[in-house]
């Protein structure tokens, strides 16, 4: 049997945190380690204890998810951490994916996709949904659409740059290479470079980085 990932749920509403424990208790592979109600009792709690997986509500007194996310990202780098929020929209998406969540879910969503971004973010330190992934589309579309200008001042070939946009896309391997004309293989070697380049090893860290170093704005 596969060891049961450790869970926290951080949420100032009582009746909220306890119908998803209850929920979440039904499922063998879940072992929830501690439920608190603000980021403060949450940073005091991992003293103790160290959840493999956190789901985080965002709007929450006397810490708010904002100052908890940066607080794990900078003492506990290891534990991943999903954003659970009833506002939703991309900019905010892009805030909490920017700042080290690896995952933003709406907090009316089922237990089976929550289930399934905690799953995912344990076995592959990311989960998209639909909503995330359109984000992300949304954001590379208001980037300029050129990729025949001269990169300056860039590490990257301007190959790598249309790659990495088709890669923060959620395109895989068989898809750019279809898209670019080129061989899988190529593609591979490609992507072993841009992450040797970017030191990223998964496309969350990869679109973290792009946004951070401006590479969208040579699209």
């Amino acid at each position: 049997m596969a060891k049961p990932i450790n869970l926290a749920i951080v949420d100032d509403h009582s009746l909220f945190r306890d119908g998803l424990i209850a929920l979440l208790k039904e499922f063998d592979n879940i072992n929830i380690v501690f439920d608190v109600s603000n980021g403060k009792e949450l940073l005091a709690e991992l003293k103790l204890k160290k959840p493999d997986v956190i789901l985080l509500d965002i709007e929450m007194p006397t810490m708010n998810g904002k100052e908890a996310l940066y607080k794990i990202n900078l003492k506990y780098s290891k534990i991943k951490v999903i954003m659970m929020s009833s506002h939703f929209n991309d900019d905010y998406i892009f805030e909490f994916i920017k700042n080290g969540a690896c995952a933003f879910l709406p907090k009316n969503c089922d237990i089976e996709i929550i289930l399934k971004a905690i799953n995912s973010v344990f076995e592959l330190g990311y989960y998209y949904d639909d909503k995330v992934s359109n984000a992300i589309a949304s954001l590379l579309k208001k980037s300029p659409s050129s990729i025949n200008e001269v990169v300056a001042d860039s590490d990257f070939t301007k190959r790598e740059i249309e790659i990495i946009k088709l890669i923060c896309d959620k395109k895989s391997n068989i898809d750019i290479a279809e898209e670019l004309s080129l061989s899988v293989r190529t593609i591979e070697g490609h992507r072993y470079n841009i992450s040797k380049k970017t030191k990223t090893s998964n496309t969350i860290n990869l679109i973290e980085y792009a946004i951070q170093n401006n590479i969208l704005n040579f699209f």
